[in-house]
């Protein structure tokens, strides 16, 4: 049905009617749709709630459950978001059918798939492109056009995760809806090993760095999160890295599965410059070196950028659904055509081959080569599937029972885990920067406790009744882990509700010991001075034995003086950046200005061994090389007259030593009279 659009993008009238197959990932690019020159005009899922919730957005629109009927209806193109393991053999129906297809991740589940799948887009001369969104965020973004300008770079080293816990979704449709049935799993979701999932991470680093996969290995991991599928070292719930070489040379760590920290960090290190992404933060470090200045740098997007990200998805969907619809109207290539596919998605193949042969590295073939393609035409590989038609409870299972299964799970996992974040954050909240939000968990965890007793009731009877399932395994792991016995008292809500309010005492008791020692810490740094910035380096000179034969030296004797600022907000002096690996001595001078004679303690901290002179006597000597740089390591009282005094600290340079310093001066105790505002030397600038 046709809806009103943003102003057009493409020059030209031209519109492309797309249907959608599999209509709960797939709908999520029906408002990029809307803002592209797409007409959604059909839609396929074997799911009734899903064909409504489709009919709802689009009336008018023709919808069906099956595949052959969706794919005689008039219109160009596929958007393909069926099970992932389905993807090559529905993407292949669609082409023979005379269909582009723009596919969900992954391209193919076996290498032989592959081999078919890139027979049928070069037979059809079609275009099929993969829906890889993760290059496409802003910072991606930001960071391939950069690398593209030579701002970082080869490649040498990358990484990127793709950490996403997201065990609900082995029981529910991707929407939440527990899966139909009732009494089994996920069709894929429950039981498809990790690495399979592979290119969210994969992906930005091609299209960033330019380069494609030449090599992979994967060693085993063997720790599984409860409630899983008891399938070993095949299925979901781990975690472990594939290593993947790139076509320039370079290594990259491509880290997905779930653990109890999803996670998304990229870090990538070029030749001349290195980037990260943390939280959201894009920081770049430039300079060529490897503590060259670090910031935080804003990607803005471009006019069709600003369009994008309304479209929801980080913008990501609008971009794949772009080059997709750009390159039907006009041939020109899209980033993942068939052959970037492969490159993206065969790695994840051989690194499950991999793991499962103890670390076996395997050589990721060109599948733009047909002799290359020819050795893969009847590999058939493939990790072994749960039986989800079977399901988790034995034959002839009370289904008025077992019907409850998927729904259980759901909502065990999700109360639990409320749960769970307040019975453990408690006891780490003495720590937390703000414990009240333990408070907040607290309520969360009463809001759920009817429900959560409920469902814990229901799966006990399960694991009662049909001990030796799956279905018992995966609801036991569950219960092992949420204070069963506990939680089934009648009166735990009432014992909740007291704990929180104890806990609130808590939190206001927590609040004045720190407002009694932030007091405390006050009043004893106002009687330290600030960390001196600013110093006069010189050059290196040859060490005749430890630096504790360092000679004294003054500023006006000719060493090559030069000002070196410390770096904000340590103040930590880093000879390092300036002369690397080479071994010797450096000094470092500061002159200050005395308004009133008085008595101060010289705090030294220092990685390398150090020498400091007081107006050309030694004053202390720590010839010691210890790391780290810890502030006030060293120290010494020195009585300064009215005036003006030079201080010269001698740094030995040891190779492979940090090299590093901290000077400041604080008031020593006898001299704190009540009442008094401390002085302290002023250091001389313009010397």
């Amino acid at each position: 049905m046709r809806k009103t659009r943003e102003p057009r993008i493409f020059d030209t009238d031209r519109c492309i009617r797309l249907g959608i197959w599999g209509l709960g990932r797939g709908m999520s690019f029906y408002s990029t749709c809307r803002a592209l020159n797409v007409d959604v005009v059909a839609g396929c899922d074997y799911n009734a709630h899903m064909r409504e919730n489709f009919l709802r957005a689009c009336p008018g629109a023709f919808a069906t459950d099956n595949a052959e009927e969706f794919l005689r209806q008039d219109f160009d193109a596929v958007l393909l978001a069926t099970y992932c393991p389905a993807h090559a053999g529905d993407a292949i129906k669609c082409l023979e059918a005379g269909k582009h297809v723009l596919s969900e991740v992954t391209s193919f589940h076996t290498m032989a798939e592959g081999v078919r799948l890139v027979e049928t887009v070069e037979k059809t001369g079609l275009v099929y492109n993969l829906a890889e969104n993760y290059p496409f965020s802003a910072a991606n973004m930001y960071l391939a056009r950069k690398w593209r300008e030579g701002l970082f770079g080869e490649l040498m080293y990358g990484e990127y995760e793709y950490v996403h816990e997201c065990l609900w979704l082995a029981y529910t449709y991707i929407d939440g809806t527990p899966i139909t049935r009732g009494d089994t799993v996920h069709n894929w979701r429950s039981w498809i090993n990790y690495h399979y999932y592979n290119t969210h991470s994969l992906g930005p680093m091609m299209i960033i760095t330019g380069t494609r996969p030449t090599r992979v290995t994967a060693l085993p991991g063997k720790q599984r999160l409860p409630g899983y599928l008891p399938l070993g070292r095949h299925g979901m719930g781990g975690i472990a890295p594939s290593l993947i070489n790139m076509s320039n040379g370079a290594v990259v760590r491509n880290l997905m599965g779930a653990t109890t920290n999803d996670s998304h960090i990229q870090r990538l290190w070029g030749t001349k410059g290195s980037a990260e992404i943390v939280d959201g933060h894009l920081r770049l470090r430039l300079g060529g070196g490897g503590s060259a200045p670090k910031f935080e740098v804003i990607p803005r997007w471009d006019e069709l950028g600003e369009l994008a990200i309304r479209t929801g998805h980080g913008g990501g969907d609008f971009w794949v659904l772009y080059y997709f619809v750009r390159q039907i109207l006009t041939g020109e290539p899209a980033p993942f055509d068939i052959y970037a596919a492969c490159d993206c998605t065969i790695p994840g193949i051989l690194a499950f081959r991999s793991q499962m042969e103890n670390g076996k590295p395997y050589d990721v073939p060109d599948f733009r080569d047909k002799a290359v393609r020819e050795a893969y035409r009847n590999d058939h590989y493939d990790q072994e599937r749960y039986d989800v038609e079977k399901g988790v409870f034995p034959p002839g299972a009370d289904y008025s029972l077992t019907k409850q299964f998927s729904l259980t799970m759901r909502d065990l996992i999700w109360h639990s885990q409320t749960y769970r974040a307040f019975r453990e954050w408690q006891r780490v909240m003495d720590d937390m920067v703000d414990p009240s939000q333990v408070i907040a968990l607290a309520d969360k965890a009463i809001a759920v406790m009817p429900r959560l007793q409920e469902v814990q009731k229901v799966a006990r009877e399960m694991i009662d009744r049909y001990p030796e399932s799956d279905g018992a395994t995966v609801l036991k792991a569950l219960l092992d882990i949420s204070d069963e016995e506990k939680i089934a008292d009648p009166g735990f809500v009432k014992e909740l509700q007291m704990q929180k309010r104890k806990l609130a005492r808590r939190v206001v008791s927590i609040r004045a010991k720190r407002e009694r020692e932030s007091r405390k810490q006050e009043r004893t740094s106002k009687w330290l001075s600030p960390f001196v910035g600013v110093w006069q380096l010189s050059k290196l000179v040859p060490k005749k034995g430890d630096v504790s034969k360092a000679p004294a030296v003054k500023l006006s004797q000719r060493m090559g003086w030069r000002p070196i600022t410390a770096g904000a907000p340590s103040q930590f002096v880093n000879v390092h950046d300036v002369y690397g690996d080479r071994d010797g001595v450096v000094y470092l001078g500061q002159k200050f200005k005395v308004r009133k004679t008085g008595t101060w303690t010289l705090c030294v901290g220092h990685d390398g061994g150090v020498r400091v002179f007081l107006d050309g006597r030694s004053l202390l000597c720590e010839p010691k090389r210890v790391n780290p740089s810890v502030p006030d390591r060293s120290r010494a009282t020195v009585r300064l007259t009215k005036g003006t005094h030079e201080i010269v600290c001698a740094l030995d340079t040891d190779k492979g030593a940090g090299w590093g310093i901290y000077f400041r001066f604080e008031v020593p105790k006898a001299a704190r009279t009540k009442g008094l505002k401390p002085e302290f030397p002023v250091p001389v600038e313009n010397q």
